[in-house]
């Protein structure tokens, strides 16, 4: 009897052991990668550019996943393409301007028209940033890897573009549905051999920094390193049936020519 009521006292600790451990665990939703769990996303490789963000991995978090065709989730819901923006802003609201950030966990494989309306669909909320999730090798414990975007304001259709003056310094990297790169028209190689492109990026940003061509308000501004006030933003276009793999790695490439900003346009794409 009494080996029976020590054994029943043991399986009772050991219960209320395990239970209070349940307790103090943490309720994760995300893995280590920033995906959700329970979503099956294979994020984009062969990235070597990207930046590490811890702030993924908080539950205020707001991440949009987009393993398959046409499949969308916001956090760990799915929801329809056209109920994204609300349910983006709906979990954004109260942070602050500068802290607004929306994380895309695209799957390599699927076309990109997928993230496309993604991100048209946050930006009629007002969302100027993304961070694009990639799968980088990294060491164990760090944060997940993304590649900060930004996107462009929707576009005033009332506006005369007549009047409006081109910018001689804009820079425009396309990809066409073969693969093939373009800088301002100019043949670049393929998205699979991005060398000479990454070197005439960086040949580009050296010259401007010799010459000082500065961003549009950034001409007095001594207060910001001289580096960072050179305009080398990229705006990247992309064709609708390219694959999402294809145009993170050129993103990637891009960053790594010293690219800062990266555009992502989303208005009048081909497919």
């Amino acid at each position: 009897m009494k080996n029976k009521c020590a054994y029943a006292f043991s399986l009772l600790a050991i219960l209320l052991l395990v239970v209070a451990c349940m307790k103090k665990l943490p309720d994760q939703t995300i893995g280590s990668n920033g995906v959700p769990f329970g979503i099956g996303v294979v994020l984009p490789r062969r990235v070597n550019n990207a930046d590490r963000e811890p702030a993924v991995l908080k539950e205020s978090a707001v991440t949009v996943s987009v393993p398959a065709e046409d499949e969308f989730y916001v956090g760990r819901e799915r929801y329809p393409k056209d109920d994204l923006g609300y349910q983006v802003s709906r979990r954004l609201k109260g942070q602050a301007e500068a802290n607004r950030i929306v994380y895309v966990a695209g799957g390599a494989s699927v076309d990109y028209s997928n993230i496309v309306g993604v991100i048209n669909n946050v930006r009629k909320e007002g969302v100027t940033r993304i961070g694009l999730l990639v799968d980088q090798q990294s060491g164990s414990g760090e944060a997940p890897s993304i590649l900060h975007v930004q996107i462009p304001a929707e576009p005033d259709f009332n506006e005369d573009l007549s009047k409006v003056s081109p910018n001689p310094l804009t820079l425009v990297v396309s990809i066409s549905r073969e693969l093939k790169l373009q800088l301002n028209q100019e043949p670049m190689g393929t998205a699979t051999d991005t060398a000479n492109l990454t070197q005439t990026l960086t040949r580009i940003f050296q010259e401007r920094k010799e010459r000082h061509a500065y961003k549009s308000g950034m001409e007095t501004r001594t207060d910001v390193p001289e580096d960072e006030r050179i305009e080398k933003t990229i705006v990247v276009k992309a064709n609708r049936s390219n694959k999402y793999g294809d145009v993170v790695r050129l993103i990637d490439a891009i960053k790594g020519a010293g690219a800062n900003a990266i555009v992502l346009q989303i208005d009048d794409l081909s497919d």
